[in-house]
């Protein structure tokens, strides 16, 4: 069938200009004679809607902060507003008394803190310690920080957070494969952005995240900021990592996880005076210096504060000194992979010699992880258990051929 479109004559009855409705001609000359009064008041009506429109949604309806942004959209975010109060607290009632054992770090919890903690799991998130990622945020409301040597000399944290749930931590980067074999004993949820992708199982993080069942939040929930450059500027939330476990029905304190032995910090005239130690990671890769962590004792508090390429390190959410009650430096062995990415190689399974420094002093041991999913030991030199103080655990773990432990001052 044919689509053609036939017009209709034009029929004699059609109105000439002169048959027009008396009404239209007065409406066409009051146009032609108020032309720019109707452009004016167009015009003020345009600025008007598009100023309640500003109001509206910049003003009234203030878009959120980052850090107040929670759930997810597949690898995306949705904005939702949501208190910047903690949403899991852990405080305890003054009176009530704490009885209960943190396995990660030891730290004392009355029941009912306990109770709650028990039903989320820890979250271990990749730190980035690249010097335009500092100040980094988070680093104080972490039970443990991992420090080791990364490509090029430079190092990088994974911390580990259970009993804190700040809602902005990193600058975020990505995984390594030794940081995996730390992390596996705690069975964490795992917050980092990328993964070194090789053929050999040795540095293959991204074949082991799946391999190991790794419970991987990734970016999930992730967002950049302004202030610098990436990859120096991405951040994730624990809040949103406890809140996708749950979607995910990862949100039990895992059973089975191993923890250390705890006592209480040694009296005041029982602590020693060994004040200032350095670490350096890579004599062959000194970096300036920019790598090299300090750690300043504190007989009052009888806690370490931490410097990072000289100068003090603080958190910058809290804007407070970077602590630990108890500071591990492990000797290991460390290999170049010859990938030309410069990536490490570093054993975390076998045994080897370490450091302690707690109450003052600086005890000699020996580390042993029988294998991937045992949680790192610690002995001394009759083979007994080393005992840690309550509090944040740091372990910076060295080259035993070209790292280097120094006491700088006592």
């Amino acid at each position: 069938m044919s689509d053609k479109i036939v017009e209709e004559p034009k029929t004699e009855t059609s109105p000439t200009p002169s048959s027009k409705p008396k009404s239209t001609s007065k409406f066409k000359t009051w146009l032609t004679n108020n032309k720019g009064l109707l452009f004016l008041t167009i015009g003020s009506a345009a600025i008007s809607a598009g100023a309640l429109f500003y109001l509206y949604f910049y003003v009234i309806k203030v878009p959120p902060l980052p850090s107040q942004i929670i759930g997810k959209i597949g690898n995306f975010v949705e904005p939702s507003l949501v208190s910047l109060a903690p949403v899991y607290p852990t405080a305890t009632v003054p009176g009530v008394p704490r009885t209960e054992e943190s396995p990660l770090n030891g730290v004392l919890f009355t029941k009912e803190a306990m109770s709650k903690m028990l039903k989320r799991r820890p979250v271990a998130v990749m730190t980035n310690n690249h010097i335009a990622g500092r100040p980094q945020s988070g680093l104080n409301d972490a039970d443990i920080v991992y420090e080791a040597v990364t490509e090029s000399g430079i190092t990088r944290y994974m911390s580990i957070f259970w009993s804190e749930g700040p809602n902005k931590v990193g600058p975020i980067r990505s995984s390594r494969q030794y940081f995996l074999e730390w992390l596996s004993p705690f069975d964490a949820l795992y917050i980092y952005d990328g993964c070194a992708s090789t053929s050999d199982p040795r540095t293959n993080a991204c074949g082991n995240i799946y391999s190991y069942s790794i419970k991987s939040v990734a970016t999930r929930g992730a967002w950049r900021t302004n202030d610098r450059l990436a990859p120096h500027n991405e951040y994730s939330s624990i809040l949103n990592a406890w809140e996708y476990g749950k979607e995910n029905n990862w949100d039990e304190f895992p059973e089975k996880t191993e923890s250390w032995k705890f006592k209480r910090d040694a009296k005041f005239d029982e602590r020693g005076t060994k004040t200032k130690v350095k670490v350096t990671f890579r004599q062959d890769m000194t970096n300036g210096g920019d790598y090299d962590s300090e750690w300043i004792y504190n007989r009052n508090t009888n806690m370490y504060t931490h410097k990072i390429g000289g100068q003090t390190d603080i958190d910058l959410e809290s804007k407070k000194s970077i602590t630990a009650k108890t500071v591990i430096v492990e000797e290991t062995t460390v290999t170049d992979a010859f990938d030309g990415k410069g990536r490490v190689i570093t054993t975390t399974i076998g045994q080897g010699n370490a450091k302690i420094l707690m109450d003052g002093k600086i005890i000699n041991a020996k580390w042993k992880k029988s294998s991937r999913s045992d949680r790192t030991r610690y002995y001394n030199s009759s083979g007994e258990e080393i005992e840690f103080n309550r509090g944040r655990v740091w372990i910076s773990v060295i080259s035993k051929e070209k790292g280097k432990f120094d006491i700088i001052e006592q």
